[in-house]
This record gives C-alpha cells, sequence and structure tokens, in this order.
C-alpha cells in the first residue's frame, strides 16, 4: 500500500519455470489534501508450462491476475481524478523473446493490449472521500503470445510497474 507523499517503494520476487518476476512501484501524486492508497494483490504472476493446445492457439493464459484497489484515506473536499497505468520497466522478455508477446488488459474488457515501456492508463476514475467510487477497484490479467517457431523451451521474465496518480 502507498500514500501520497511517501518516497517510491519496489519490490521484486522471483518465480519458477515461465513466469514474470514483478516489481511494482506506486506513486500517488499530490493533488489536493486528499490522502489516497494503492493496494495490489497477486502481484506475482505466473504462466503454467504451455501445453500443444496453447501454440495452436498462440497464447498462454496467467493462472491469475493483479487485482489493484484504489482508496481515498482523506478528503479533499472536492471529487478527484485517479488513474492507474501500467508499464514494463523490461525491454523484453529474455531469451529472444520479444516484450510486446506480454499482453494484458482489465477484467472488464475484452480487449488485450501489448505491454509497452511507456505508462498506459488501465482505468481512472473521479472519487470523493467516503462517497462516489470510494474505494474502487478491477483486476489486469496477463497472457504470453506463442510461437511454434520463435519459442525455444526458456525461462521467460520481466517487470512492470503499476502506477496510481491522483489530480
Amino acid at each position: 500500500m502507498f500514500k501520497s507523499g511517501q518516497s517510491r517503494m519496489r519490490r521484486s520476487y522471483t518465480t519458477g519455470r515461465l513466469s514474470l518476476v514483478l516489481a511494482l512501484v506506486f506513486f500517488a501524486s499530490h493533488a489536493s489534501a486528499q490522502s489516497t492508497t494503492l493496494a495490489l494483490i497477486g502481484n506475482v504472476i505466473t504462466f503454467p508450462a504451455p501445453t500443444a493446445t496453447d501454440y495452436v492457439n498462440g497464447y498462454v493464459y496467467s493462472a491469475s491476475g493483479v487485482t489493484f484497489t484504489v482508496d481515498a484515506t482523506s478528503d479533499a473536499g472536492q471529487p478527484t481524478m485517479t488513474t492507474v497505468a501500467i508499464k514494463s520497466t523490461s525491454a523484453n522478455l529474455g531469451n529472444a523473446k520479444v516484450l510486446a508477446d506480454l499482453q494484458w488488459r482489465r477484467s472488464d474488457l475484452a480487449t488485450w493490449n501489448s505491454i509497452t515501456l511507456t505508462n498506459v492508463n488501465v482505468e481512472a476514475r473521479s472519487q470523493t472521500y467516503n462517497g462516489l467510487n470510494d474505494p474502487w477497484s478491477n483486476t489486469i490479467f496477463f497472457r504470453m503470445k506463442l510461437s511454434w517457431t520463435t519459442d525455444s523451451p526458456a525461462t521467460y521474465t520481466a517487470n512492470y510497474t503499476v502506477t496510481l496518480s491522483v489530480q
């Protein structure tokens, strides 16, 4: 959890075969006097070993997603705009696998997006302390593109950042 005004915090986790190592940075900028927290659950994303069917379908899906919750913890006296964004801090997935092969989507949307090196908004909501959208949450799911011809058996890893901004 991260409150606005605090310094950045970074966590890294390593998991087994065909997994992602995740680094999370929580950040909330000052808008007015509102203090806001961002909590993440399920921050280690692991993919199962792909099957022949996964290769035929072209994707392997993570077993779970990352759930985020945005909570206003003090009053700004007016609604504020809270935005959650995602980006990768890794240039590739290792072992000659391109970063764009890692994709994400919000749980309430069907569209998949390739992760990039620049922040992409996941969701934004107007939030009023103890009122409208306080707290609010969603889940980010992940999948990895697969190719019979270019993906060698290996462990692929990447870091990503989830950012909260408050305006």
